[in-house]
C-alpha cells in the first residue's frame, strides 16, 4: 500500500475511458480562492458495527463544499445526501465521515487542503474517498475540467481510490443528473468492496 502523501493525485483511465486528461492547474477566480478543509465529521456515529455489511469496507470519506444560501437549501441538500448514502446502506456504517470544504474569495488557492486531507486519510484509513462537486475536485484533485469529463476516471488521494461525482446542491438543481451520480456511488461501493 502507498503511504499517505500530500502530493497531488494521479489520474489513470478507467477501462471505459479512452484518453486521460492532463492535470489541470486551477486558473482565473479559482486561483484566488482560499480553501479550508474542516475536520472529518461522522455521519452515522450510532450505527452498530455488527450490522454493517462487510462489503462496504473499513471506512468512507466524503469531501464536499459547504452549502451556502438559505437554511432550507442546506436542509434539502443534507436530506438528499442522506438518502443517497442510505441507498448504499452506508447508514449502517459507523465509519462514514464528511469533510466540508469552505471557500473564501481571497487567499492562496488550496491553502492547507492537501495536508488536512492527508491527515484525514491517515486518521480514518478509508476504503474509498468520494469527491463531490467542482470545488472539491478543484482543491483536492487539482483538476478544473467539467465533472462530466472526470467522472469514471480512476484517481487516488493519499494512496486511496477516489471517485468523482456531483454534489447534492447540483443534483437538487438538475435532477436529471441523479442517475449518473448513482452510477458513481455504485462504483465507489465496488471499490470499497474490493478492499474489504
Amino acid at each position: 500500500p502507498t503511504p499517505p502523501s500530500v502530493a497531488r493525485p494521479t489520474a489513470t483511465p478507467s477501462p471505459a475511458a479512452t484518453t486521460t486528461a492532463a492535470p489541470a492547474t486551477p486558473t482565473g477566480t479559482a486561483a484566488a480562492e482560499h480553501a479550508l478543509l474542516r475536520p472529518p465529521r461522522a455521519l452515522y456515529p450510532d450505527a452498530d458495527p455488527a450490522q454493517c455489511p462487510p462489503a462496504l469496507g473499513n471506512a468512507w470519506l466524503l469531501v464536499a463544499e459547504g452549502v451556502h444560501g438559505s437554511a432550507t437549501l442546506a436542509e434539502q441538500a443534507e436530506r438528499l445526501l442522506d438518502n443517497m448514502l442510505r441507498a448504499l446502506c452506508l447508514h449502517q456504517h459507523p465509519q462514514v465521515h464528511l469533510c466540508t470544504l469552505e471557500l473564501a474569495p481571497s487567499g492562496p488557492a488550496g491553502a492547507g487542503v492537501d495536508a488536512a486531507l492527508a491527515d484525514a486519510v491517515a486518521q480514518l484509513a478509508p476504503a474509498v474517498v468520494l469527491v463531490m462537486g467542482r470545488a472539491a475536485v478543484r482543491h483536492c484533485l487539482g483538476r478544473s475540467e467539467p465533472l462530466g469529463q472526470l467522472r469514471g476516471q480512476s484517481f487516488t488521494l493519499a494512496g486511496v481510490p477516489a471517485v468523482v461525482t456531483f454534489d447534492a446542491p447540483v443534483l437538487l438543481r438538475s435532477p436529471g443528473l441523479k442517475p449518473a451520480a448513482w452510477e458513481d456511488l455504485c462504483r465507489a461501493r465496488a471499490l470499497a468492496a474490493a478492499t474489504a
